[in-house]
C-alpha cells in the first residue's frame, strides 16, 4: 500500500500534467491559425497583381509539405497540428491560386 502523501502527490501531476497540456494546445491553436495571418499580404500580392517577385514553386512546395504533416496530424490524432496545417494549406493555396489566375486565366 502507498503511502496517502505519496498519493496525491502522483495525483497533482496528473493534473498539472494535464492543466498544462491544455494550455499548450490551447497556444498551439492561437499560433497555428495566427501564424497564417502573416501570409495574407502574400495572398492580396498574389490575387492583385500578377505578382512578378512570387515563386510560385516555394508555395506549392509548402502546400504539399503541409499536407503531409496534415497526414501525420491525423494519424497522431492532434487536433491543434490539424487545425494549423488545414488553415495553412488553404492559405498556401490561396497564393498559389491566386497567382495561377492573374498569370494564366485572365489573359
Amino acid at each position: 500500500m502507498s503511502h496517502p502523501t505519496h498519493q496525491m502527490f502522483v495525483h497533482h501531476k496528473i493534473i498539472s500534467r494535464k492543466r498544462l497540456t491544455r494550455s499548450v494546445d490551447g497556444l498551439a491553436y492561437v499560433v497555428g491559425i495566427g501564424g497564417n495571418i502573416a501570409v495574407l499580404p502574400q495572398i492580396l500580392k498574389a490575387w492583385q497583381s500578377n505578382a512578378p517577385g512570387l515563386a510560385i514553386t516555394t508555395w506549392i512546395a509548402f502546400s504539399l509539405l503541409g499536407l503531409v504533416w496534415l497526414a501525420y496530424a491525423i494519424l497522431h490524432n492532434s487536433k491543434p497540428l490539424i487545425v494549423a496545417q488545414v488553415v495553412g494549406i488553404s492559405c498556401n493555396l490561396l497564393v498559389v491560386g491566386g497567382w495561377l489566375y492573374q498569370n494564366y486565366w485572365l489573359l
